[in-house]
């Protein structure tokens, strides 16, 4: 993980409203280099994600309202939504972080080589510069998320955005359309990597931490090619 002075992610290739929006999520500057409004946003929106998650897995994700996180956090339901669109995002709140930083590193990278091979490389930089609380919390959601049918459905809406803005990022970079079917393969083919990594090591209640979720990923990645290669014999195996 980066030295606590720099950025967790280089934000200069994004729009200045995307800035702002990931520097709310602690993705920039370290919250002391920020000016005292931000850092009070950046403290706020903590707040209630932490508040949330708690409520969420404490006393259920359809028992908990956006009154009741504003009442806890103590601000005013304007404040939630000036933070968030809906309940469903905050509930996802580790989910989001991981893919807007994803999007952020992918923005600013150049494409040399072989492009799965660029985005496993930008997944495993993304994910090895996440601040340190990031891991815990990402298991919260996890279990939220598995546990609860409309967080579950949310975050599947989420993704195939991300899917989207990743095939449309690659295609700029690369001169390609943005619905060439091979972008939207490769797109899908690196979020299914990470999930599958994220997903054995949430299983195994994250233990290894952040060095054993990278070593799962690099696994997920090896193994593309050597899935595609398999073949059967026309037997079926018991």
């Amino acid at each position: 993980m980066k030295d606590s002075e720099e950025p967790v992610v280089d934000l200069s290739a994004l729009p200045p409203e995307e800035r702002e929006k990931l520097t709310l999520m602690g993705l920039g500057p370290p919250s002391e280099c920020l000016p005292l409004r931000e850092r009070k946003k950046l403290r706020t929106r903590r707040a209630l994600v932490d508040a949330a998650m708690r409520m969420f897995l404490e006393q259920g994700f359809d028992a908990v309202t956006v009154d009741n996180l504003a009442e806890k956090v103590e601000v005013s339901k304007s404040t939630f939504f000036r933070n968030f669109e809906r309940k469903e995002t905050v509930a996802i709140e580790g989910e989001t972080v991981i893919w807007s930083a994803y999007l952020a590193v992918l923005a600013g990278r150049r494409i040399s080589g072989p492009v799965l091979t660029e985005l496993r490389a930008t997944m495993t930089e993304t994910v090895a510069a996440l601040p340190a609380e990031w891991d815990e919390h990402y298991v919260a959601t996890r279990r939220l998320v598995n546990s609860c049918p409309v967080v579950q459905a949310h975050t599947a809406h989420y993704r195939t955005t991300v899917h989207q803005r990743i095939a449309t990022c690659l295609a700029g970079k690369l001169g390609m359309a943005p619905d060439d079917m091979r972008l939207a393969i490769l797109a899908e083919t690196t979020a299914t990597a990470w999930s599958v990594a994220a997903r054995t090591w949430v299983y195994a209640n994250a233990e290894g931490g952040r060095n054993a979720l990278l070593h799962r990923l690099g696994r997920a990645f090896d193994a593309i090619p050597e899935s595609l290669s398999l073949s059967g014999t026309g037997e079926n195996r018991e």
